[in-house]
């Protein structure tokens, strides 16, 4: 009820600003009265939401929150015209006044920056020369083939006991990110308790919803003045990302004053020795990529299996095509990206569970017209991705799982394809996607080329729910436990 007292308040405002001054030039969408009746949708399932927006008003609408104009793209042309036509102009991020209160957010994000700076270009170069680009991805095979072992050489010790398939991944995903941009991991996978990796879970998803969830006070800037919660939300987070990340930046500024100048320099290293970033900065950027390399992969691997598993005709093509990828008793990572029914497994996987189901917000640095109507400076834009990839106007059978579409397609997930937006495309684009594509199929390979799965109390495959919840990204709502089994022809060396 307070809510939507709060969202009543600003409709005289909005009436004179936006109808009386020029309101038909926007976007057409539904008033404040009808967004009130949409409002539990629009918070606990907006993707669904702004679907079904989207078929009473078209493909690109409008509607005010408070005082923000949210401005919705929901085809691949309209999604076209704001991330490659005008991708320029929205290419700003809109970020929560949390975000802003955290310290050393200024100049140290890559997917958060507010605007395309020189800060955020100086990231991004550092972490495609150490992370993203073919020749890091190519140095780092090795430590994802060292932490893959790590987590084969866990489960078999668990042999025939329930797991918690998506704790595994993200303690595993972690430590390949962590030491790619540390040389150190962050969990010792074999030795930690899980709640460990469930403290830095939580973290991880308190950091996505507290730095991309706008509240109140952004949609009513009235209520700065007794905004005393943001910036504790704020402060509590930097709390917690120092824990995390302090002690190794420190250790490294110690022992880099020391360090043999011509030995090979990690992402921690380079923006230590840039010397423009402050612990906050570097330990934000640090928490940001870990982030990025984790949270999605992990929802994608997780939903990945429960798809093959409930589905054993295709678990057994997987299979058989993985088995052609074993070099002595190892997966091939280069073999893996030539099986192409598994390709087309994890790229169905994507578009039918995607992880970020309306990418991350952009804002309009400057006024833009699109399709004749004007998008003012500063309107949140969001791209509806997931409501384009269940489209049936542009794919058969939209809410089935047919990784068979993908066989003879040339749709591919790095962002040329405007129906199909798995980690966005443009200049805002997940810098981290091939990144992504390599960790998925080695990590979910490795979990059915070396074992069998089943559910608790011998339940049937057949029954995993695939109910969603939505808390900023798209996960499966009840955690997947199953019990592995090492398949004897498949041992591990």
């Amino acid at each position: 009820m307070a809510l939507t007292l709060l969202l009543l308040v600003p409709i005289v405002f909005l009436f004179l600003k936006h109808f009386l001054f020029g309101a038909r030039q926007l976007p057409p969408g539904p008033n404040v009265l009808h967004v009130l009746g949409y409002l539990p949708q629009l918070i606990y399932k907006p993707h669904i939401a702004l679907q079904k927006l989207a078929k009473i008003y078209g493909p690109l609408l409008s509607f005010h929150l408070g005082i923000q104009l949210m401005v919705v793209a929901s085809s691949p042309d309209t999604a076209r015209e704001f991330c490659k036509t005008h991708d320029r102009v929205f290419s700003g991020r809109h970020l929560p006044t949390v975000y802003h209160n955290l310290p050393g957010t200024l100049d140290s994000s890559i997917v958060l920056s507010p605007e395309c700076s020189k800060s955020w270009k100086l990231l991004r170069s550092i972490g495609q020369n150490c992370v993203f680009s073919s020749k890091a991805m190519e140095t780092n095979a090795r430590i994802r083939k060292a932490k893959v072992m790590d987590m084969l050489t866990l489960l078999r010790a668990r042999e025939g006991q329930v797991v918690h398939l998506e704790d595994v991944m993200f303690a595993t995903l972690a430590n390949i990110i962590s030491s790619a941009l540390t040389s150190r991991n962050l969990f010792d996978i074999e030795g930690q308790e899980t709640n460990d990796y469930k403290a830095m879970m939580a973290l991880v998803n308190e950091v996505i919803e507290k730095t991309t969830t706008l509240g109140l006070v952004d949609f009513l800037p009235i209520l700065k003045v007794i905004d005393f919660w943001s910036k504790r939300k704020a402060m509590d987070m930097c709390r917690k990302i120092k824990l995390t990340w302090g002690d190794i930046v420190n250790e490294r500024r110690t022992s880099a004053k020391h360090d043999n100048p011509s030995s090979t320099k990690d992402f921690l290293d380079i923006v230590i020795a840039d010397g423009a970033f402050s612990e906050d900065q570097i330990g934000n950027a640090l928490m940001e990529l870990l982030i990025g390399a984790t949270d999605s992969t992990t929802i994608t691997t997780v939903w990945l299996m429960v798809e093959l598993l409930k589905n054993q005709e295709m678990l057994s093509k997987v299979r058989d095509e993985i088995a052609q990828t074993v070099e002595g008793d190892e997966l091939s990572e280069s073999l893996l990206s030539q099986c192409h029914y598994f390709q087309a497994c994890i790229k169905e996987t994507l578009r039918l569970h995607l992880p970020a189901p309306l990418l991350v917000p952009h804002r309009a640095i400057e006024t833009c017209k699109v399709n004749n109507y004007v998008i003012p400076k500063d309107s949140m834009v969001l791209v509806n991705a997931w409501g384009i990839a269940r489209d049936p106007k542009y794919w058969e059978d939209a809410t089935s799982f047919k990784p068979e579409r993908f066989l003879a397609s040339r749709i591919s997930h790095r962002g040329a394809h405007f129906e199909y937006l798995p980690f966005g495309t443009g200049l805002r684009m997940c810098p981290g996607s091939s990144v992504a594509f390599k960790n998925i199929q080695l990590l979910v390979g490795s979990l059915l080329h070396y074992f069998d799965w089943s559910l608790p109390n011998g339940k049937d495959l057949i029954t995993i729910d695939t109910n969603e919840k939505y808390v900023t990204t798209l996960k499966k709502e009840k955690p997947l436990l199953l019990i592995p089994r090492l398949r004897e022809q498949n041992l591990i060396g």
